[in-house]
């Protein structure tokens, strides 16, 4: 008798101990991306038991949807299913019949498969089914859910009503143009500024534009866009008797720029139900042309510039997970001529008579390691982050190199390899996640001409944004 009431105490204590948050259930929440396939993200909570099982079946999955109020209903199979054990999502891929942009839509689940009774209305953007009855029955009409661009109303079906363009909206068309980077990204545009007031010295303004935003359209698989880097009054110090802005480096030009995913594999396919998923793409971005500019000592290039970046997992450890680290390496290769030869350069004389042809290959990466925070609406949006950016350009013909050391400036023709290294660190300590405290450190060379920046520091602020309309 007493060894039954021992093992009443032990389960009792295993019963209390075991974490509920581990019993898996599936919310009432899915996203649709409009991507290539389309896929429908549905969230759930707990522990995905380890496969086989119903989640990870395409055939326990449909998805109805209608174009407008009163048109018929669409089914939509789902052809492959992946999970991600981290952000809790099982990502439905759909090919062929998917609903169209602005459809009312619904994803239903059922344990033992087909049959599933098609819904005579749609009348919520998305309504969650998880037992095999309710999947059989139509959708309930929800008077208070307002989701995409539909409301659901108990007296009739869906009418339209337009949404307030905002970063907390799931669907991409009720965005704005651009939001707060959101973690695990980096900014497609950023403006750095600094200004420094001292005695002995006239003020000094340093001003960095970096950016590349995408066109909607794509030919050929490349979306058009800009792309531009611009560094001005990065190498002044005091003391200086007047400082204007003249750029050091100026790069701009089109780009066309296309993703491709090369290896991606699930993180349940081994049964290991902790196991991280591996992933690994490539940004590819043709710049046709680039302009290379310098105002100082007028000097340009012309320059086609085919690039590839390519992008890896973020490392985000499990017990710490509002820390991650990304690593982005970098290639391409710079083609182009010189436009202009100027006499002189800094008031040295230079021969640049034989600097025409332009060939550089360009080797590096990029690097992020940042921590992210709840905005308080569901986003994580990072409010420290460590930036570093290492560029190594190898000339095949001499290029000019200037160095400017204790007020000497010496002007070399040569193909001597030319390092850029930037780090940067960014602090949001505010709400408005735009707006970024930011120290940043530079060195190297920049082209045209390759003008030495010597151990640059400043210290100002960066206004960045994430741009919602392109690829990702």
């Amino acid at each position: 008798m007493r060894s039954k009431w021992l093992v009443l105490l032990i389960l009792a204590c295993c019963a209390v101990a075991w974490p509920a948050e581990d019993k898996f259930k599936l919310k009432d929440s899915a996203e649709l991306e409009r991507t290539t396939p389309v896929t429908v993200d549905v969230d759930y909570t707990g522990t995905l038991p380890p496969a086989p099982n119903p989640y990870l079946t395409e055939s326990s999955w449909k998805v109805f949807w209608s174009s407008e109020p009163g048109s018929p209903i669409h089914v939509s199979d789902v052809v492959k299913i992946e999970s991600d054990v981290t952000s809790q999502k099982i990502r439905l891929h759909i090919t062929g019949n998917a609903p169209l942009a602005g459809a009312s839509w619904t994803v239903l689940f059922n344990t033992t498969g087909p049959p599933y009774l098609i819904p005579q209305v749609i009348p919520v953007a998305f309504k969650n089914q998880s037992s095999a009855t309710e999947a059989q029955q139509p959708a309930p009409a929800n008077p208070s859910a307002i989701q995409g661009n539909q409301a659901a109303t108990s007296a009739g079906p869906a009418v339209n009503v337009p949404l307030k363009k905002s970063c907390d909206n799931k669907m991409q068309k009720d965005k704005p143009a651009f939001c707060p980077v959101n973690a695990k990204e980096t900014p497609d545009i950023s403006v750095t500024a600094s200004f420094l007031a001292a005695g002995g010295t006239k003020p000094i303004y340093a001003l960095s534009l970096k950016g590349t935003l995408q066109g909607t359209s794509h030919p050929l698989g490349f979306h058009p866009g800009v792309s531009t880097d611009i560094e001005i009054n990065q190498n002044v110090k005091p003391p200086v008797n007047s400082t204007a802005f003249d750029p050091d480096s100026i790069v701009a030009g089109l780009a066309f720029t296309h993703f491709k995913a090369i290896l991606y594999k699930d993180p349940l396919q081994d049964g290991q139900k902790y196991k991280d998923h591996m992933f690994l793409g490539v940004n590819f971005k043709l710049g046709l042309p680039n302009g290379e500019f310098s105002k100082s000592d007028p000097s340009s290039n012309i320059v086609f510039n085919p690039a590839a970046r390519f992008v890896l997992n973020s490392w985000q450890p499990k017990s710490l997970p509002s820390l991650f680290a990304t690593l982005y390496p970098f290639l391409a290769l710079e083609l182009g001529e010189n436009l202009s030869k100027p006499a002189s350069i800094q008031k040295v004389p230079v021969n640049l008579s034989h600097y025409n042809a332009i060939t550089r290959g360009v080797l590096g990466t990029d690097a992020v390691l940042a921590t992210a925070t709840p905005d308080g609406k569901g986003n994580m949006v990072n409010s420290f982050s460590l930036t570093g950016t290492y560029r190594v350009r190898l000339p095949a013909f001499d290029e000019p190199e200037v160095r400017t050391i204790h007020q000497v400036t010496t002007v070399d023709l040569s193909t001597k390899a030319r390092h850029w290294v930037e780090a940067d660190i960014n602090y949001a300590p505010w709400s408005f996640k735009y707006l970024t405290v930011t120290a940043k450190y530079q060195y190297g060379e920049l082209p045209p001409l390759f003008k030495l920046v010597d151990h640059s520091f400043t210290l100002g602020l960066t206004l960045q944004a994430s741009q919602t309309s392109k690829t990702k």
